[in-house]
């Protein structure tokens, strides 16, 4: 069980560095080298080793390629005045409409790190037009970015809960969808005070723009979604035609090159993966899983808990996906048939521990993208999932 425990205080050693200021990166620094310290400790160097071959194994390796591939794009559209044409159109609709919209519409596409597309495109609106403090810009920026992750079937954590339940993403989806929903409404709730205290000017450029400035994330939809080309490949593909079509020149290409191959990106990204790497060779999975169903928790409780705790360890859809579900099978999917509420319980507990994650990605580079204070904009993220969460129990209580 130490595994659970030495979590725990890994995370408020990087909550207090955050809280004084210290960068994302010395902050998820610090809560790994607390882990890996005890992990030495308790099990050796075996864990530590392997968690460090794992970043050279194709699954940890290809994030990196994603990665510098999706921030090529969104520097190739910024350098362009793509993301511009994108929040001027969306603007035209109405200011703080922009405020959603954008970040909601780049969500659609599950880039990792897809959240510093947005936060580049809104960075004017969000700071220099509205003067939004850093903070509140990083959290609807970051939220509205993952309101789709319940809904949207490409998405690797309802792909995994699919494989992991024997059903079809589709089915997995006709029940989390409600999520989705209820995200909203808690982002809007806890986003309220910004919406209300910061504004800027209707645009007046047509709606129009927005259409022809989302036609490169349309067309990487449409290769995953209906021609059914892997995101690595369909990445590729839109960046050669974008860079080709919008005739890039050698100055555009440098500045896009030098945002995909940013260090302090990468280095948030290879501390993501180390610490998730860490939990899963130290086998804290199951010990998080034991831990909890040591107490006499009701059924519904566990299922919300053990997600939770695991989306908030690692930080990443996936992970929660691919550990916590296992776990849960005998819970959510009873005699094969799966149980709506569990699952929906289960979802909603793992990607909201996400959403509260300090190591998520999304989050990491958006804190540095507009030098935010993790701290205060972690809270903001914490009591939107939590009232999400809360709104999903109601929900089951209620309509199931």
């Amino acid at each position: 069980m130490w595994q659970l425990a030495v979590f725990l205080v890994g995370y408020l050693v990087l909550v207090v560095l955050a809280l004084r200021g210290r960068s994302a990166v010395a902050a998820i620094a610090s809560m790994i080298g607390v882990y890996a310290f005890f992990s030495l400790v308790m099990m050796g160097f075996g864990p530590i080793y392997s968690s460090l071959m794992g970043l050279t194994r194709w699954s940890d390796f290809r994030v990196f390629v994603y990665i510098f591939l999706s921030l090529l794009l969104a520097g190739v559209l910024r350098e362009t005045g793509y993301l511009d044409l994108l929040v001027r159109g969306s603007a035209s609709v109405g200011c703080r409409f922009s405020y959603v919209a954008v970040p909601s519409m780049i969500g659609l596409i599950p880039m990792p790190g897809g959240a510093l597309v947005s936060a580049m495109a809104m960075k004017r609106k969000y700071i220099d037009e509205s003067g939004m403090k850093p903070e509140w810009a990083t959290f609807i920026n970051y939220w509205f970015r993952h309101i789709w992750v319940p809904a949207w079937p490409i998405f690797q954590s309802i792909m995994i809960t699919a494989a992991v339940l024997g059903v079809a993403p589709e089915d997995i989806v006709s029940v989390t969808w409600p999520e989705t929903l209820v995200a909203i409404v808690a982002g809007l709730i806890v986003g309220y005070p910004a919406f209300k205290r910061y504004r800027c000017g209707r645009g007046s450029d047509s709606p129009l723009l927005f259409v022809r400035a989302v036609w490169p994330l349309a067309l990487l939809a449409f290769l995953v979604f209906v021609v059914r080309i892997n995101l690595l490949l369909s990445l590729a593909i839109v960046l050669v035609l974008t860079t080709t079509l919008l005739r890039v020149n050698n100055r555009q290409m440098r500045e896009a090159l030098r945002l995909a191959l940013s260090p302090k990106i990468h280095v948030v990204l290879l501390e993501a993966l180390l610490l998730k790497n860490l939990l899963m060779n130290s086998n804290a999975p199951q010990a998080f899983f034991r831990a909890v169903s040591a107490v006499s928790l009701p059924a519904e409780a566990v299922v919300i808990i053990i997600p939770l705790i695991l989306g908030l360890a690692a930080g990443g859809e996936n992970f929660f996906a691919s550990t916590a579900i296992p776990l849960l099978v005998s819970y959510i999917a009873p005699s094969r048939h799966i149980d709506p509420a569990m699952l929906l319980l289960a979802y909603a507990g793992g990607s909201m521990g996400v959403m509260m994650s300090p190591v998520h990605l999304c989050f990491a580079l958006t804190v540095d993208y507009f030098k935010a204070n993790p701290a205060k904009s972690l809270s903001l993220a914490v009591v939107a999932s939590l009232l999400t969460i809360a709104m999903v129990l109601l929900l089951v209580v209620f309509a199931y």
